[in-house]
C-alpha cells in the first residue's frame, strides 16, 4: 500500500520523528488527534525528551516519567524537577540525559549520588549557583556515576570563581572514569586540572576556560592523555612558553584544537614558532581554530607584532588551507586562523589564491567610540605589522568619505565586500561625494566588489558608475524580481559602455529554484543582453560570466 496521508506512516516512524521534538511538543500536537496516536503516546516504546521551559511539562513529567530520557529545566523550576526525579527515582529508569540551569549545591550533592543507581544515565550539565570555591565533594560524586560518558561542569559568574578541588591524584582503575566529553566552564589551578585529568584517561574531547597558578607548571607531573582528540582552551593568564609546556605534559594526539587567547604575549602571532611547535608536538592535527585578541585602551599601551611579517602565508599554513583572518569589534582586533571555506570571490580561482587568502573585516569603523584615543587607522596599522591585507570586508554601514580613507591605507586590497554605504542624499550622489573613490577605483587594482544592501537609489547610482572599474560584481538580492532587475540593468548598462572591466556577475539568494539558470538565460536573450555566455549555480551562488 503506498503512504498517501500521514496515518499511513508505521509506529516506528513516528518514534523517530518524536525523537526530534520536545514531548510538550509532541502531545500538544498528536494527542488529541485520534485513539491511535493516544495508545502510540503511551507506549512503553516511545522516548520523550522534556523541556521545562514550557509550563504543562511538570504534568507530563509527573505522567510520563518512565517514558523520558532527557530533561532540560532552567532557573526556579530546578529545584523542583530534581525533587520530582528523587522521590520517584525508580520510575525514571529510561533517564539518560539532565541538563540543570540555576541549581545550589547542597542540593546537588545528594541528588547526584542518586543517580549512580540509574542504569542508563550517561550525560550531566550543570551551572551551579554558589560562592563557595571548594567543589571536592561534588566532582567526587559525579565521578561515581559509573556510566558517565559526557559532563558539562559551569558556575554562575564563572569568570569571578576560581574552582578548588581538592581530591588526591586517580592512581587505581576503580577511581577512573568513563567520561569521554569534558567540559569545565569555570577557573581553576593548574595543579587542579591534572588532577580531574587523573580520573577521566578515556576523554576524547576536553575543554577548560582560564588556568591559574601557572607558576606551579614545572612541578606538574606529565599524564598521557591518548584519546584526546580535540582539546578547546581559553587562556588570559598563560605566555605562549607556558603554552607549550602544558601542552607537552598532557601526551596528545590532538586532530583538532581550538584555541581563545586574551593573553597580551603577542608571541601568539608568531607563526614561525608555531609551525615548529605543532610539527614537534602535534604531528597528527588536521583543524586549528585559533582567536587572538589585541586589546587597546586609553590607559594601556597595545603591544605591537615585532615578527616578520606574513609568515601565516608560507607553505606551512597553505598545505593545510588554515587560513588568516583580521577582524576589529568593540574597540578591539581579533586574529584568527580557520579552515579553510571558498567565499563568492573564488569562483574558478586557481588554488595559488590560497596565498593571498587574508582578509580583515571591519565591523566597527569608529572604534573611537569605544576607546576615545584609538582610531580605525590603528587597528589597520597593527594588523599590517603582521601581514597583508587582500580581502576587505566592511559589516557595518559606511560613509563614502570613511571607505575612501580606509582604502588609501590598504593598497593591495583586491576585493571589497560592503554591508551599506552612508550617502548625504539617498536618492543621488553628488560629484564631490563619489570623485575620490572613483579616482581610486579608477588607479587602483580593486578586481571584485561585492554589495549586500541595494535599497535606495543612491546605491543604484554608485553601483552603475564603480561597476566598470571591476572584473566581478556580486549582489544579494531577496527575490528572482530583485536579480532579474539587476541583470537587465547592470549588463545594459555594461553593453552601452566600451572599455568595461566587468565580465563576471553573481547573486547570492537564501534559496534558489531549480529553474533559475534557465531563468537568467531567457532574460538575457530576450533583451539581447550578452552574446557569449555562461551561467553556473554554486550552492546560494549564481555566476554569468561573458567574454
Amino acid at each position: 500500500m503506498s503512504i498517501t496521508t500521514i496515518e499511513h506512516f508505521s509506529n516506528e516512524i513516528f518514534y523517530e520523528i518524536f525523537e526530534y521534538f520536545d514531548a510538550y511538543a509532541i502531545f500538544n500536537e498528536f494527542s488529541n488527534l485520534n485513539n491511535r496516536f493516544q495508545l502510540l503516546l503511551n507506549s512503553s516504546l516511545i522516548r520523550l525528551k522534556l523541556d521545562d521551559n514550557y509550563f504543562e511539562s511538570k504534568e507530563l513529567l509527573h505522567n510520563l516519567r518512565h517514558q523520558i530520557i532527557s530533561i532540560h529545566s532552567f532557573d526556579e523550576n530546578t529545584t523542583k524537577i530534581i525533587s520530582t526525579i528523587k522521590s520517584n527515582l525508580s520510575s525514571f529508569q529510561s533517564l539518560q540525559s539532565l541538563i540543570l540551569y540555576s541549581i545550589e549545591s547542597d542540593i546537588l550533592s545528594s541528588f547526584i549520588h542518586q543517580l549512580s543507581s540509574l542504569p542508563n544515565f550517561y550525560s550531566l550539565t550543570i551551572d551551579l549557583c554558589t560562592d563557595e570555591q571548594d567543589h571536592t565533594n561534588i566532582n567526587q560524586s559525579i565521578f561515581n556515576l559509573p556510566k558517565l560518558k559526557y559532563l558539562k561542569y559551569r558556575t554562575c559568574d564563572n569568570e569571578d570563581i576560581d574552582i578548588v578541588i581538592s581530591l588526591p591524584i586517580a592512581t587505581t582503575d576503580q577511581q577512573k572514569t568513563s567520561i569521554e566529553y569534558f567540559i569545565m566552564d569555570h577557573g581553576c589551578s593548574i595543579k587542579d586540572l591534572f588532577t580531574l585529568l587523573s580520573y577521566t584517561p578515556n576523554v576524547r574531547y576536553l575543554k577548560f576556560l582560564n588556568l591559574i597558578d601557572i607558576d606551579n607548571l614545572n612541578t606538574i607531573e606529565p599524564i598521557k592523555l591518548i584519546n584526546l582528540t580535540k582539546l578547546s582552551m581559553e587562556i588570559s593568564e598563560m605566555t605562549f612558553d607556558e603554552f607549550e609546556i602544558l601542552i607537552k605534559k598532557m601526551g596528545l594526539n590532538l586532530k583538532i584544537l581550538s584555541l581563545d587567547i586574551r593573553h597580551d604575549d603577542m608571541s601568539y602571532l608568531n607563526a614561525k614558532r608555531w609551525e615548529d611547535f605543532l610539527q614537534e608536538n602535534l604531528l597528527q592535527l588536521e583543524k586549528l581554530y585559533f582567536k587572538k585578541t589585541v586589546y587597546f585602551s586609553d590607559d594601556y599601551e597595545t603591544p605591537m607584532y615585532l615578527g616578520e611579517q606574513n609568515e601565516f602565508s608560507s607553505t606551512f599554513w597553505l598545505e593545510r588551507r588554515w587560513i588568516f583572518k583580521v577582524e576589529n569589534d568593540s574597540g578591539h582586533l581579533v586574529y584568527s586562523i580557520q579552515p579553510y571555506k571558498k567565499k563568492w570571490f573564488e569562483y574558478n580561482s586557481e588554488s595559488n589564491q590560497l596565498l593571498k587568502s587574508v582578509e580583515f573585516e571591519i565591523v566597527d569603523v569608529s572604534p573611537e567610540h569605544w576607546v576615545e584615543s584609538i582610531h580605525i587607522s590603528d587597528h589597520i596599522y597593527h594588523a599590517l605589522t603582521i601581514t597583508q591585507i587582500y580581502h576587505l570586508q566592511i559589516s557595518t554601514t559606511i560613509s563614502l568619505e570613511d571607505l575612501y580613507k580606509i582604502l588609501l591605507l590598504l593598497p593591495d586590497i583586491e576585493t571589497l565586500t560592503l554591508f551599506r554605504l552612508l550617502f548625504n542624499n539617498p536618492t543621488s550622489i553628488s560629484d564631490e561625494e563619489l570623485q575620490p573613490l572613483y579616482l581610486l577605483f579608477h588607479e587602483n587594482h580593486f578586481q571584485k566588489l561585492s554589495f549586500s544592501d541595494v535599497y535606495q537609489m543612491a546605491d543604484v547610482h554608485f553601483l552603475m558608475l564603480i561597476c566598470f572599474h571591476v572584473n566581478h560584481l556580486h549582489l544579494h538580492c531577496k527575490d528572482y524580481n530583485h536579480i532579474e532587475s539587476f541583470v537587465g540593468l547592470i549588463l545594459s548598462h555594461v553593453r552601452s559602455r566600451t572599455g568595461s572591466k566587468l565580465r563576471l556577475l553573481s547573486f547570492t539568494m537564501l534559496k534558489f529554484a531549480n529553474d533559475m539558470i534557465e531563468f537568467l538565460t531567457k532574460i538575457i536573450k530576450e533583451n539581447k543582453l550578452l552574446n557569449d555566455f555562461i551561467i553556473e549555480q554554486v550552492n546560494n551562488d549564481v555566476y554569468i560570466k561573458w567574454t
